[in-house]
């Protein structure tokens, strides 16, 4: 008897925490790939470097992109950006951990694709013929900005070699906004607080009865049958 009173009661438990506690909405998003961590650059001073070290940074992250986290330490992630493709070289170095955001989330466009053409042009013509070539056109990856004192040079992939060129005045490219995106769906979630009865997962009026029914119940009907347990033992020992 006493195992269907404990049977009882946890039934009652179980119905309780439904009503006391729903399942809370979660966040619908890109989730992040098993074993692949991302972080967002939302500083304009993050560089890429090729050693932990200060000394050795090569250019600056472009702002709102992201790169893949390969490992964390205290001071600097290893990191990785942009990857292989015609124009473009996958680049494998560090960034301070400081200077990361780091998402839950995988990113459509991580890294910043760019692509643009150089134009050089051989000072002062040495021949008259028009077979000889005074000026020629090569298509440069942008990977991203190195200051110096007021002027800003370029860290590109030309061909099979990086190195820096003055950075062209009219270089521009589109922001991303995944991250921006992200934390306004983030705000615009549901908190976790019960909510209203409006979306069903609330408490109405109607369960709030039922639920002050159930808890008086639950000792009315343990009485009940305590008692019954008690009064056949009762005839049993008057028919022995």
């Amino acid at each position: 008897m006493k195992k269907r009173i404990f049977a009882l009661i946890a039934l009652t438990l179980y119905v309780l925490s439904v009503f006391l506690f729903p399942p809370v909405k979660r966040l619908k998003g890109n989730a992040a790939a098993d074993g692949e961590t991302y972080a967002c650059i939302c500083t304009d001073a993050a560089y890429f470097y090729a050693a932990k070290n200060e000394n050795n940074g090569l250019f600056l992250l472009p702002q709102t992109y992201f790169v893949k986290v390969l490992s964390v330490e205290a001071d600097y992630c290893r990191i990785e950006y942009l990857y292989d493709s015609e124009y473009t070289q996958k680049l494998s170095g560090y960034a301070k951990t400081e200077d990361l955001t780091f998402v839950d989330f995988t990113p459509n466009e991580p890294y910043l694709y760019h692509v643009f053409n150089v134009r050089y042009t051989i000072d002062g013509s040495f021949s008259t013929d028009d077979s000889f070539l005074d000026q020629i056109t090569v298509t440069c990856a942008y990977y991203g900005d190195y200051n110096i004192g007021s002027k800003t040079y370029c860290y590109v992939l030309r061909g099979d070699s990086f190195g820096y060129i003055p950075k062209p005045v009219d270089l521009y490219y589109a922001e991303n906004t995944e991250y921006e995106d992200y934390l306004s769906q983030l705000s615009q979630a549901p908190v976790a607080t019960p909510p209203s009865s409006d979306d069903g997962a609330g408490m109405s009026a109607a369960q709030i009865a039922i639920l002050i029914t159930l808890c008086l119940l639950v000792p009315l009907i343990a009485a009940l049958v305590l008692k019954t347990s008690k009064r056949n033992t009762y005839d049993l020992d008057e028919n022995g």
